[in-house]
């Protein structure tokens, strides 16, 4: 009967020591993972921004909507994956800005708008230089068509944190430096009850090229363009779910200021946009869901199996000498 007994323990044992390193080095490994079909829409409200319009050549006060439109290429994706020997994802992004009611179908222009081409590892979320990637530089003034940088060099974290974030500093991209910066990790917040981690970076006031306009846009007296210093600054707070390494909230801080020959002569931008409440509340439970599950395979699978199933074996070998050693001594 112990023989028997023993049997099964060790069968067990085994079953539950293969299904925890199986959850561990295979199930999460494919679970943790940006999707290559990304289809989504992301929306960033900021009140009261300050801003310039180039239509009225005047500085404006008013509600701003950012929205940004990201469609990946799963064709793209694959090719690279299998090139590389590791999930490579490729995103394709529209972002514009606007007054809220602005409508991108009635044919008028909106006061700012780019589009990207991304690549990134889909578990560690860092850039990747492949596939065509660009973003665009506005557009041509007699063609209206997009001049597209195809020499830009991302670099670190684009759109996400890393599966099981860590409280540490990462690198994540600058579109308006077109480099990294460090962002910090600040403390852990809840969000609708989901623990999010808070990172933050910040720019001081720094160059950031320059801009060629008409004089006269800017009242400056002047005939002809002028070439104009472009000053940024900027503090992002990011609030990731750990797990799933998404964005649950973002909020963003630039001011961008045009000088001439030390002096201010616009403000382009000077906002606080952050995520809609009621997207902040979905973010929330779709990712706290899905934090739940990637727990479970990252740690509660393995930690169970592999403990309880060495447990297991152990016992049903204990069980079997034992079993083996009674038949000898009766034989004996």
């Amino acid at each position: 009967m112990a023989k028997k007994l023993g049997a099964v323990l060790v069968g067990l044992g085994v079953f539950l020591l293969t299904l925890g390193l199986l959850s561990k080095f295979y199930a999460y490994p494919r679970l943790a993972v940006a999707p290559a079909n990304q289809n989504s829409v992301t929306l960033a409200f900021a009140e009261d921004a300050t801003f310039f319009s180039i239509a009225d050549r005047a500085e404006k006060t008013g509600d701003l909507l950012t929205t940004v439109n990201t469609v990946g290429d799963v064709n793209a994706s694959k090719q690279i994956s299998e090139k590389l020997g590791k999930p490579i994802v490729v995103w394709e992004q529209m972002s514009y800005s606007d007054a809220p009611e602005f409508n991108k179908s009635d044919g008028h222009a909106p006061l700012s708008a780019s589009r990207s081409r991304i690549a990134f590892d889909a578990n560690t979320a860092e850039a990747v230089q492949c596939c065509g990637t660009f973003v665009t530089d506005g557009a041509d003034l007699d063609t209206g068509t997009e001049k597209r940088n195809a020499d830009v060099k991302f670099q670190g974290l684009l759109v996400k944190f890393p599966f099981n974030t860590q409280k540490k500093t990462y690198q994540v991209w600058d579109t308006t430096l077109r480099e990294a910066v460090p962002a910090s990790y600040k403390g852990t917040e809840k969000i609708d009850g989901v623990t999010t981690y808070k990172f933050q970076s910040k720019v001081d006031e720094t160059d950031a090229g320059t801009q060629v306009a008409p004089a006269s846009t800017f009242g400056l007296p002047i005939d002809g363009d002028v070439t104009l210093d472009r000053l940024y600054s900027n503090t992002v707070n990011f609030w990731i779910e750990p797990e799933t390494g998404a964005y649950v909230n973002l909020e963003s801080n630039p001011l961008v200021t045009l000088n001439y020959q030390g002096e201010k002569v616009a403000t382009v931008t000077d906002a606080s946009a952050a995520y809609p409440e009621r997207d902040v509340k979905a973010n929330a439970k779709e990712y706290g869901s899905k934090a739940t599950l990637l727990k479970i395979v990252r740690t509660w699978l393995p930690l169970v199996g592999i403990l309880l199933g060495l447990a297991l074996a152990l016992g049903g070998v204990v069980l079997t000498l034992n079993g083996r050693r009674r038949q000898d001594e009766k034989l004996a």
